[in-house]
């Protein structure tokens, strides 16, 4: 979803050690790969860069972004940040002992690496409101819907239009009766923060009104991801959603015990774009854990929408789709979860 971009990390050579150290025991010395969690992390205060952005996977620092590119996303990386979220993204890192094959007398040779990143453009790194107020559940993001009928909305969809011609939003999906002279059509009816923007076709409606009913019965609101696109005379609006009959029964199984509520209001910035929420591709922006001694456990922090919940190592095996619910503590015989630990992990992955 969104314009995606493929971003090399440079400086790998410098962190080649620290690279190769993500592999542990299934490093092959004449080549591995791996696909981890990244974290992104401004460093305001780098002496050679004030933009540079640190790519780290846990405690493995991989490297930097390149300077021309730490420069287009500093900004909105940096007002995560400052709201007490973690950037994140999928790494990609293959790592190398590269003259193995010809140092025939210790059997390895200095370490090489690269690491690429699943980035999405900066203008779709975070949406551009916030998520439904209330009970609601963001169906998994899937291929794309054209909702119809936004040219009657375009005084509500020109405040999401940007200069670089699209973002992406936060929508909810709602069952409505329509009726015309000949015929009543039920449909979904498509709003951006409660304001109505468009409806998709029956045959499309057809293709979500089970999942729109499904929440429903729970008492939650059905809100999805979508692309808004276009200018003050012409826009449309893209949702990206899985159907009904694609949902596994892990999430519909969720959905029955769990809804999901927008992030408290203090949590948000003055900017809807630097708002501390699931971020569109494959980003995630995750709360952080203060730590500090004590290291007594707190409340684990609510579950935000598209996310489950990663058990720490050592901690007993939570039965399939289970969540902590509000308030919900550790036993304080389990052991203390790893420093810098991500409770919540992409969840559509």
């Amino acid at each position: 979803m969104g314009a995606a971009a493929r971003v090399e990390v440079a400086g790998e050579s410098h962190h080649a050690r620290d690279i190769r150290a993500i592999f542990g025991h299934d490093f092959k010395p004449n080549g591995s790969e791996i696909t981890v969690d990244s974290q992104l992390r401004p460093e305001p205060t780098n002496r050679f860069d004030r933009n540079a952005i640190a790519v780290w996977s846990g405690p493995h620092h991989l490297g930097y972004l390149p300077k021309e590119e730490a420069a287009r996303y500093a900004p909105v990386l940096s007002g995560l940040v400052a709201n007490k979220w973690t950037p994140q993204c999928e790494a990609r890192v293959w790592a190398a002992d590269w003259s193995y094959e010809d140092d025939e007398r210790s059997g390895r040779g200095d370490p090489q690496a690269r690491v690429t990143l699943d980035l999405a453009e900066p203008h779709m790194l975070v949406p551009a409101n916030l998520p439904p107020s209330g009970e609601h559940r963001t169906l998994p993001t899937g291929g794309a819907i054209q909702v119809t009928g936004e040219e009657r909305h375009l005084g509500v969809l020109h405040p999401y239009l940007r200069p670089e011609g699209e973002c992406w939003a936060y929508v909810t999906l709602h069952e409505i009766i329509e009726e015309t002279a000949r015929t009543t059509k039920t449909i979904v009816e498509v709003r951006i923060d409660d304001e109505r923007v468009g409806q998709l076709t029956p045959k499309m409606s057809g293709e979500l009104l089970p999942a729109i009913r499904h929440l429903a019965e729970t008492g939650a609101r059905t809100s999805a991801r979508a692309i808004v696109k276009g200018n003050r005379i012409k826009a449309e609006v893209v949702l990206y959603v899985v159907r009904a009959h694609e949902l596994p029964d892990t999430w519909l199984n969720t959905a029955r015990h769990a809804s999901h509520t927008a992030p408290p209001p203090a949590a948000a910035t003055p900017q809807p774009a630097a708002a501390p929420v699931v971020v569109a591709s494959a980003v995630v922006a995750s709360a952080t854990i203060p730590q500090g001694p004590p290291r007594a456990h707190g409340p684990i922090p609510p579950r935000p929408t598209s996310i489950r919940f990663a058990v720490p190592p050592e901690w007993p095996t939570p039965p399939a789709a289970w969540t902590p619910p509000p308030g919900w503590r550790p036993d304080p015989s389990w052991p203390p979860a790893p420093e810098g630990w991500q409770w919540w992990v992409p969840a559509w992955d």
